[in-house]
């Protein structure tokens, strides 16, 4: 089981000429600029400052965002996949549907603008996934995720913390291969925390966990670290051989210790 990044490519931003006073910045920049990595089975952390390229990297291996140059493969269940511009301009509907189906992604902006009902909502996305039993499905999730009370409040209506747990709970209802989560304290309240950090343990060692963070006590929870700079990956490796490399063997520790050699420095939570 693996993830495999070759050569990957991203511009970000607008090709619109810039007016005004900001008309000589250019508003394009590299979100992933030859980004080769491979990743295997657990849960890896990826870290770096902001504009590092960290939410592009999640969003073009969740099939979101199309590579400009460079290929994704994914490797899992005697099944290869391959994401790229080329694959998305062919059209390769049934293969890119069922990569997708194998993918649970939560973006970090989280708006929910739907007068679809919640509980029916997620009883649709185990008809899509090709979940056996979706009614089933749809209830276990409602109750592992504390949704019950709004299990029929249309989901534009719900108050933020709520939506923020739907959204977790419906990036797993597919029982994804991989699941990819991109700041996931954001908009989650103290409950909907704890539940998100019981359900990274129940994953662990059963498929491949993607998480950006800027909170560097939840990075202690994973597997592997993945640092970014400028769109590339800086340093990837095991955490513990990582941070076996400072004295108190902190994620924390050895991040800030990065950041001392480089150009770009950024604040994380501890």
């Amino acid at each position: 089981m693996r993830i495999e990044w070759t050569h990957v490519d991203k511009w970000v931003g607008t090709d619109k000429e810039p007016k005004g006073r900001d008309r000589s910045r250019r508003q394009r920049r590299w979100g992933l600029l030859d980004f080769t990595v491979t990743l295997r089975e657990g849960i890896t952390v990826v870290l770096g400052p902001e504009s590092s390229g960290k939410s592009t990297l999640l969003q073009v291996t969740s099939t979101v965002s199309v590579p400009d140059d460079g290929r994704i493969t994914y490797e899992w269940e005697k099944q290869s996949y391959v994401w790229s511009r080329r694959t998305a301009a062919m059209g390769e509907a049934s293969s890119v549907e069922s990569l997708r189906r194998r993918i649970g992604y939560v973006p970090q902006y989280r708006r929910l603008q739907m007068d679809l009902l919640l509980e029916e909502s997620l009883v649709e996305l185990a008809l899509y996934h090709r979940v056996s039993h979706p009614k089933r499905r749809a209830v276990e999730t409602v109750a592992r995720w504390g949704l019950a009370a709004y299990r029929r409040h249309p989901l534009g209506e719900l108050p933020a913390p709520v939506a923020s747990r739907y959204l977790m709970a419906s990036s797993l209802v597919g029982d994804p291969v991989l699941w990819i989560v991109d700041e996931p304290a954001d908009g989650l309240d103290d409950w909907g925390y704890r539940l998100f950090l019981a359900e990274l343990n129940r994953r662990r060692g059963q498929g491949i966990t993607l998480i950006a963070t800027n909170d560097l006590a939840l990075a202690e929870e994973a597997d592997y670290l993945l640092l970014m700079e400028s769109g590339s990956c800086r340093r990837i490796g095991q955490r513990k051989l990582l941070t076996s490399s400072v004295p108190d063997g902190t994620v924390a520790s050895w991040y800030q210790t990065m950041q001392t050699f480089s150009a770009r420095k950024t604040t994380y939570k501890k």
